[in-house]
């Protein structure tokens, strides 16, 4: 299984699509997006500003991040409205299900995550600090994913020559710090790619075409 990880920031180029029809082509069942919150998430945070500057109805970290959870379901669902060809799923028995159907799968993170009942105890900050990408990863460790890849939109993860160390990534801001929480414990690898760099996969995910891209 891959769990591939779309940033935010990539809803915002040409090449989410190519991404979306590239998991459609070779997805069978064993490739799942985790999708940044983008827009939806930005409101959120907007929202949760504009709420502190007035002297009542705050929004605390802990109830915004459950909205920011909620803001990746409605990005999901816009992913999959983009191309009806992919399936949403939220939990493990319907990545199973939609699995067998070889369906390329999108997922809906707000039941896993934000109910412990059914399987969402993250024990991973409940603030602005645990993005999308910590919860890919926690993900991974839940689906027993062979592989994480985070899409991202910063020009400094275009085409390295070395792989990445984490602490260099998270210093740069381009990862979550609560990365640093699963990785180094994780049994599958991580990688990182640009957004424009979806040609690397016509020919089906193969870790072969990602060297130097590996985070350490």
């Amino acid at each position: 299984m891959w769990v591939i990880k779309l940033g935010g920031s990539v809803t915002h180029h040409d090449s989410l699509l190519k991404w979306l029809e590239l998991v459609v082509r070779w997805g069978d069942g064993k490739i799942i997006i985790v999708p940044g919150g983008g827009v939806y998430a930005d409101a959120v945070r907007q929202f949760q500003q504009i709420r502190a500057e007035l002297p009542d109805g705050h929004i605390s970290d802990l109830h915004a991040h459950a909205l920011a959870i909620y803001a990746m379901d409605q990005m999901a669902r816009s992913l999959v409205a983009m191309l009806p060809e992919l399936a949403l799923a939220r939990n493990p028995l319907e990545i199973a299900e939609r699995g067998w159907q070889h369906r390329g799968l999108v997922w809906l993170p707000s039941e896993m995550a934000l109910k412990p009942e059914l399987g969402g105890d993250t024990a991973l900050p409940e603030n602005w600090e645990t993005t999308s990408d910590s919860l890919a990863a926690w993900l991974a460790c839940q689906l027993e994913a062979s592989h994480l890849l985070l899409v991202k939109s910063d020009d400094r993860v275009q085409q390295p020559e070395t792989s990445f160390a984490l602490a260099d990534l998270q210093a740069m801001g381009i990862v979550d710090a609560g990365l640093s929480k699963i990785l180094p414990q994780s049994a599958f690898k991580s990688w990182i790619v640009h957004q424009s760099e979806f040609d690397l996969f016509q020919q089906g995910l193969d870790t072969k075409v990602l060297s130097g891209r590996l985070i350490l």
